[in-house]
């Protein structure tokens, strides 16, 4: 069987990467053999991978529970924080805030010679972030070279203008292209994707971390994501941190509220679950 990429390009199906994600979803192995056979009947001469996902994800709750099922879509959770992407930069402004940097978003700084907007800034750094809200797009060497660029700039200000700039960072929630990758290691910048780099991936911190979005809860729809994003309230923790009286006051019902707390317990106990399975490995 045959899998067709997100760009077209088709390549072998390969159980172990369905294994993979399934174990890091926390699902069962009687399930992932079920899972498996189920791939194996239905005798695909070719799938492409947003319906091979589909597939998966739906026999994941079926079989198992909503809340692994959730967990194994974590990618698509992150692409449902647009679609523009403001709330994205908000979300890794909070991951960077979480690993205890000090953080603003949405500020302007002029150079010598232009006004710059930067998403997310630090003491001594800034993250340009990169957000698509479909996959299959990569973050292309453009966009490095231009964030690169007012990096530069910014740095070349740094003495006149009282910056400290001296790292740039630029994350996106899908991947780079090879000539990024090579154009920021040659330059020293911290590149941050999906995957890329390792223990610095998006995927691997929110994952060990536990900075899992809003939109991993079951009970979380477009309504309940706008009022909540709109009080900048975009992480799991943020929501069962807060008091029934404060999800209430944003305009949340009882019920809606109800649910969300136990899409809350029910998920991150099922993250706990994970890690002790995975002794932190993934």
């Amino acid at each position: 069987m045959k899998v067709v990429k997100r760009n077209g390009d088709l390549e072998d199906y390969n159980p172990e990467k369905v294994v993979k994600s399934l174990k890091n979803s926390g699902v069962s192995e009687s399930t992932i053999n079920k899972i498996l056979q189920t791939i194996k009947d239905k005798r695909f001469d070719s799938i492409s991978t947003d319906k091979l996902y589909k597939i998966v994800y739906q026999l994941v709750k079926k079989l198992e529970n909503k809340y692994n099922a959730s967990i194994y879509s974590l990618k698509q959770a992150i692409m449902r924080l647009g679609p523009d992407g403001y709330t994205f930069e908000d979300y890794i402004a909070k991951i960077f805030a979480g690993e205890g940097f000090k953080v603003k978003t949405k500020q302007v700084y002029e150079s010598n010679c232009i006004t710059h907007e930067l998403d997310v800034v630090g003491d001594d750094f800034f993250v340009e972030c990169k957000y698509h809200n479909s996959g299959g797009i990569t973050s292309g060497i453009k966009d490095v070279m231009y964030s690169h660029a007012r990096f530069l700039d910014l740095k070349d200000a740094c003495k006149n203008k009282g910056y400290h700039f001296r790292k740039l960072w630029v994350a996106t929630n899908t991947k780079f292209s090879d000539e990024c990758i090579d154009y920021g290691k040659y330059w020293g910048l911290k590149l941050m994707s999906w995957k890329y780099d390792g223990k610095n991936s998006l995927s691997y911190i929110i994952d060990t971390k536990h900075y899992f979005p809003v939109t991993l809860l079951p009970s979380v729809g477009r309504e309940v994501f706008s009022l909540l994003s709109r009080k900048n309230i975009l992480l799991i923790t943020e929501v069962r941190d807060k008091s029934d009286e404060e999800l209430k006051s944003i305009g949340l019902s009882a019920d809606e509220v109800a649910k969300l707390r136990t899409d809350c317990d029910n998920i991150i106990e099922a993250a706990k679950k994970i890690e002790k399975i995975n002794g932190g490995k993934k």
